[in-house]
């Protein structure tokens, strides 16, 4: 569901005498330096672009058709004032730098602007952008230090990229009321208060996932530079506006109802498909969620054992599961098909030999890779023989059509704590990790995300980011369709959601949840497309609320009765709750 939302679109001032819209900024941030391969394939798409045909329709991997900023990424790259990267995606989320931003201020403003500025002492002749700094310096939009230098690979803020377009289209000075609406403005530093007022009223600030927050001094993403420059066409009429797409809601009647007691829950991509584990683990059932009708029941073959965890494939056509034999303790990892219950792989999750048989799951998990090719496996062990305690994590990709591990952490170091839980991003390049130092009796632990790549996670499993997060409340994370990466917990009476920037480590938006009975110590699980979540605590309903519009929609049905779990389809427009031997499937509707 595509929201449109509000952000900041900013500059860097200009420090030059003799510009009538002169600012001294201070630098905020320190230098991130920018690695060659990013800065040469961000040139390389720049040559690129005069080489595209201007009708054009340009796709990438990563911007689905019902990400926020699609229609700006989309409108830019048919101008030819964007593109991506060889391997067809575009990075939405990445940090946009200064030497970045100038090559799309140049591609989208200054075709035929002179670059006859005064050159920085940091931005040699042979430099990829030279050109591009240059000519956004003559024009009034990017200036440098007083020092004479312009920090390319630094990250241009969001504040910065506002001051930059408001001054280099020299809009006059705006209303300082123009920000009234946003919670933030407070924050937006002195000196760039009459160009951001000047962006409010152009409609330039757009913002997801936060529509009332300016968000002015964090780094302006990829995606979030598209939308600036995007409404500022529009404002020169160069561009078409985009429609604002009618909100959707929760329909408060469950579209199906499906008796039967379930333990755990997966949705297809679309939500039309749902297995889930029941009577208590003998079994897997699969459902058409809008007619109600099973598809297919699953039996483990050998006796005395039971299923612990199930996935749907994003396309519905694959289930995966892990299946414990009870005698041995012994885990299984199977995949099937749905329509004719084909095995493609069964996979024993060996136990490293030093273990003691009477070692039991303390954590288990599978999900599929998007394609579908793949399965990420999580098990998290623990026991004891009397005199040793165990505890053993593991957490691998495996390849389905050979069953080979293709990456991952075969055995967890145990000096890294213990694995709570995991979560894998929609597009299959992140996957987070929340963990517990194993000696801490404490409830501190930390969530790292890792970017996978060929050569497996980072060798020190440093990973790109690491949050702190308090184990004392209940704490869930999940990535949103955006890659970002959402994290709740209850403390002191109170629901926060914080929504983080795995590219840049920052925090991109915090939410305080109403105080609502269902979210008191619940689980609160936020929806894939950042937009909802839900939330049910024994006996006091089930819960669903709007993140962006704080709207909170009570016991859904009205039927509340004993603990009720949850679980949103994967483009956050579907959600199967259960409980009490029943299985209600929810669904958005149009207004």
């Amino acid at each position: 569901m595509s929201l449109t939302s509000k952000l900041v679109f900013g500059l860097v001032l200009s420090l030059t005498a003799g510009l009538s819209a002169s600012l001294i900024a201070p630098a905020i941030l320190s230098n991130v330096s920018t690695n060659n391969s990013f800065a040469s394939s961000f040139a390389q798409a720049q040559t690129a672009q005069a080489q595209t045909p201007p009708t054009q329709t340009l796709s990438f991997s990563d911007v689905s058709a019902d990400y926020w900023a699609h229609d700006y990424i989309e409108g830019l790259a048919k101008s030819n004032i964007i593109s991506g990267f060889g391997d067809g995606t575009f990075r939405p989320n990445d940090p946009v730098t200064r030497a970045q931003f100038a090559a799309i201020l140049r591609q989208a403003f200054l075709t035929s602007q002179p670059t006859t500025a005064q050159a920085f002492k940091d931005v040699p002749a042979g430099y990829w952008a030279t050109g591009a700094i240059a000519a956004a310096r003559s024009a009034g939009f990017l200036s440098g230090y007083p020092d004479n230098t312009f920090k390319p690979n630094d990250r241009i803020l969001r504040v910065q990229a506002l001051v930059s377009l408001a001054n280099g289209l020299k809009y006059p000075a705006g209303n300082p009321q123009s920000l009234s609406s946003y919670k933030d403005a407070d924050t937006v530093p002195a000196y760039a208060r009459p160009s951001t007022a000047a962006a409010a009223q152009a409609n330039l600030i757009v913002s997801y996932p936060a529509p009332d927050q300016i968000s002015p001094n964090r780094s302006a993403s990829r995606a979030e530079v598209a939308a600036f420059v995007y409404q500022a066409l529009v404002k020169a009429g160069r561009a078409n506006p985009i429609a604002v797409k009618p909100e959707r809601r929760w329909q408060i009647t469950p579209m199906t109802t499906i008796a039967a007691e379930v333990d755990r829950m997966s949705l297809s991509e679309n939500g039309q498909r749902l297995a889930a584990i029941t009577d208590f683990g003998q079994n897997i059932k699969i459902w058409n969620t809008q007619t109600g009708s099973l598809l297919r029941t699953v039996i483990p073959e050998e006796p005395d054992t039971v299923f612990n965890a199930v996935a749907i494939s994003k396309d519905g056509t694959k289930i995966a599961a892990i299946k414990r034999i009870l005698p041995t303790g012994a885990l299984q990892l199977t995949v099937q098909t749905v329509e004719d219950g084909r095995v493609l792989l069964t996979k024993s999750l060996n136990l490293p030999p030093e273990t003691s048989p009477l070692i039991v799951p303390g954590r288990l998990d599978v999900v599929f890779s998007p394609d579908g090719k793949q399965v990420m496996t999580q098990n998290r062990l623990s026991g004891s023989d009397g005199t040793i305690s165990y505890n053993y994590n593991r957490l691998v990709f495996q390849d389905i059509a050979t069953g080979e591990v293709t990456q991952g952490i075969v055995a967890w170091p145990p000096d890294r704590g213990n694995i709570e839980a995991t979560s894998m991003s929609p597009d299959g390049s992140l996957v987070a990790i929340l963990r517990r130092p194993a000696s801490d009796s404490s409830y501190a632990a930390t969530v790292t995300i890792f970017q996978r790549n060929n050569n497996g996670f980072d060798a020190d499993y440093s990973g790109l980011i690491t949050l702190p997060v308090d184990l004392s409340s209940s704490t869930n994370m999940t990535f949103t369709n955006s890659n970002l990466l959402n994290l709740t917990t209850f403390k002191s009476n109170q629901t926060v959601l914080d929504t983080w920037n795995p590219q840049t480590g920052e925090k991109v938006q915090s939410t305080t949840l109403p105080n609502e009975e269902c979210l008191q110590q619940g689980d609160i699980l936020p929806s894939p497309d950042g937009t909802s979540y839900f939330s049910s605590y024994p006996n006091l309903g089930a819960c669903l609320g709007n993140i962006q519009t704080g709207e909170f929609q009570r016991n859904l049905d009205g039927l509340s009765v004993g603990i009720e779990n949850g679980v949103f389809s994967g483009d956050g427009d579907s959600i199967a709750v259960a409980g009490d031997r029943e299985i209600r499937i929810f669904t958005k509707v149009a207004p």
